[in-house]
């Protein structure tokens, strides 16, 4: 991830004068880039519709949606955005320009790293503690709006570090100035020999402005460490999730060993939608009472109704976490090259917007629900153009 002050420093170092230099890889970057937005405005539109269609939204439901609202945003607004400042390498004259491109770029990511830790704790919520029930859709629905906060306030004070205005330094000597803003400036102040002015240069990159080096190397260092912890939080609770998993599994195994009279089916535990119950009998194992049979097999229902509650919320987590994979996979290269601990690639630093065209193949992929009510919509959208 890209820290408050280094996000694009890496560029800064080889600005030149003149805007578009018709290099293969920054035509490269472009062609990527406007792929990626049109692929990634389709794929999470087509997610935003099928997933607030849904009449009974869950937790999970609602973190998707807000996963889905920021990475179309971020295909719409952000790329192209980012398509343009590359192309002019930087130089886009005017304050507010600079400062909202930044804004934009670095309040998206963060907001996709907490919800990542959002959905992480949800998932365990859901594995772990399925009876408490601590999380619902409305919670869920409080908590993104507190993220999307929490984001808003780190991007504008991200914002407020970058400027297309330096601090430029007037040094006086025997009543002289240097040029015409410095003797504006004596004529000001003639007690001090240094005066500090704005000096406009129209390249967007960090300055000093608005807030000091001091203040600028603290907030760095705490926007540096919310994704450490973040990343942490998910690995942490991603590894209670699968113990948690395989703690069921292998109670589940014992109870089919020891028990002669209900034992389950592998396909009870890895089939999508169906669980079957065995019920074995013996022949010293006869039931005989036949009221005693009943309440055997609706325990079996029960018992199979709550495994099957529990083997989507796994399949739902298993697909959250590829999500989360893919996150720190895409941004890794381009969070290395932004603290300069690997030799920058332009290309590679800008694949982490694959990130945001992503998710809706992943949907797709590993979600049979989500195959079928995008089936759905293209079958009523076919049906209602036949009949026009």
């Amino acid at each position: 991830m890209e820290s408050s002050t280094e996000h694009q420093h890496v560029h800064y170092q080889n600005v030149t004068e003149t805007p578009y230099d018709g290099s293969s890889s920054l035509l490269a970057v472009m062609g990527m880039l406007s792929f990626f937005s049109v692929i990634g405005i389709t794929g999470n539109l087509l997610v935003l519709y099928v997933y607030l269609r849904k009449r009974h939204k869950v937790a999970s439901t609602v973190f998707i949606i807000s996963l889905a609202a920021t990475d179309f945003m971020t295909c719409l607004v952000v790329v192209p955005y980012t398509i343009v400042i590359e192309y002019f390498r930087y130089f886009v004259q005017y304050d507010v320009l600079c400062k909202l491109y930044m804004f934009l770029i670095t309040s998206n990511v963060p907001f996709a790293a907490f919800i990542m830790v959002a959905i992480a704790i949800d998932r365990y919520l859901c594995i772990v503690h399925p009876f408490k029930h601590l999380m619902n859709a409305k919670r869920a629905k409080r908590v993104s709006l507190s993220l999307a906060t929490f984001a808003f306030v780190l991007g504008v004070l991200t914002s407020l570090n970058y400027g297309v205005y330096q601090r430029g330094v007037c040094f006086r000597q025997d009543n002289e100035a240097i040029n015409s803003t410095c003797e504006i400036l004596a004529r000001q102040d003639n007690s001090s020999r240094i005066n500090y002015y704005p000096k406009y240069t129209g390249i967007c990159e960090p300055t000093e402005l608005i807030f000091s080096r001091t203040f600028t190397n603290s907030y760095q260092k705490i926007y540096f460490g919310l994704f450490i912890i973040s990343f942490i939080t998910v690995l942490i609770l991603y590894c209670l999730v699968y113990r948690s998993v395989l703690i069921r599994r292998a109670r589940r195994r014992r109870q089919r060993n020891s028990s002669g009279s209900l034992t389950y089916t592998r396909e009870s535990w890895f089939s999508e939608n169906k669980a079957s119950v065995v019920l074995n009998y013996g022949s010293a194992k006869i039931v005989k009472d036949h009221e005693n049979n009943n309440d055997q097999v609706q325990l079996a229902r029960q018992m199979t109704i709550r495994e099957r509650g529990l083997v989507a919320n796994i399949r739902t987590a298993a697909m959250l976490f590829v999500v989360t994979t893919v996150f720190i996979i895409a941004f890794l290269p381009a969070w290395l090259m932004a603290h300069e601990l690997v030799s920058y690639n332009i290309i590679i630093f800008y694949m982490y917007f694959l990130y945001n065209v992503a998710n809706p193949m992943i949907y797709a992929f590993m979600n049979k629900a989500f195959r079928r009510d995008l089936k759905e919509v293209f079958d009523c959208h076919t049906l209602q153009s036949e009949m026009l």
